[in-house]
């Protein structure tokens, strides 16, 4: 009895009233225009997303190619023979003073800090070569007298990485430069052939 009291034929008529003003202003224009924004700000803030992931994308790829160019470069430089004519195409520069000269039929294998070579020279040259670049201060150097004759237990085998043969003719020079690092040359008069085994350091 108490339920069916209180039920009020008014007060669900103003309840069903304020549905409709509610519903009403859910469909006027204003409403419509603030909820076209909101999915304008939202595909605008998927947009950036979209564009922000793009952009770190393309950065990855970036960084990944300069990884690869920079391991690749050593491997490009390093460990692989190159030919040249004479020295002035030798590459470091501190290698290429290594080098005698009037050298030709240059074949150069270089390591980070080390050179080895093998090319064709007059043992004149070699030796004129020889006293000028490694002579210390005040020094007069005489490399033909130091040479050294070849090992008779190496006569036929090949020496280095070039392959270079030892024959009965073979002389050997070895000097270092003001800095410590080593050079060998190992030089046939006969052929004029010859292998040098640098550190350029």
């Amino acid at each position: 009895m108490s339920e069916l009291s209180s039920f009020s034929p008014c007060r669900t008529l103003a309840a069903g009233g304020e549905r409709f003003r509610i519903l009403a202003q859910l469909s006027s224009p204003q409403t419509t225009r603030v909820y076209d924004k909101m999915q304008h700000e939202d595909l605008s803030a998927r947009n950036a997303m979209q564009s922000s992931l793009g952009c770190f994308f393309k950065v990855c790829g970036v960084i990944l190619a300069v990884m690869i160019l920079l391991a690749l470069v050593p491997a490009w430089i390093y460990g692989v023979n190159s030919h040249h004519d004479s020295p002035d195409s030798v590459w470091p520069p501190r290698a290429q003073s290594l080098i005698p000269p009037t050298a030709t039929n240059i074949t150069l294998h270089r390591d980070f800090l080390d050179c080895y070579v093998t090319y064709t020279v007059a043992e004149k040259d070699l030796n004129v070569f020889l006293n000028e670049r490694f002579a210390r201060d005040g020094e007069v150097l005489d490399s033909y007298a130091e040479r050294s004759r070849s090992n008779p237990n190496d006569i036929g085998k090949a020496i280095g990485r070039l392959g270079f043969v030892v024959t009965g003719e073979t002389v050997s020079y070895h000097y270092t430069t003001s800095n410590g690092a080593g050079s060998a040359y190992f030089h046939d008069p006969t052929t004029g052939l010859t292998y040098q085994d640098s550190a350029y350091w």
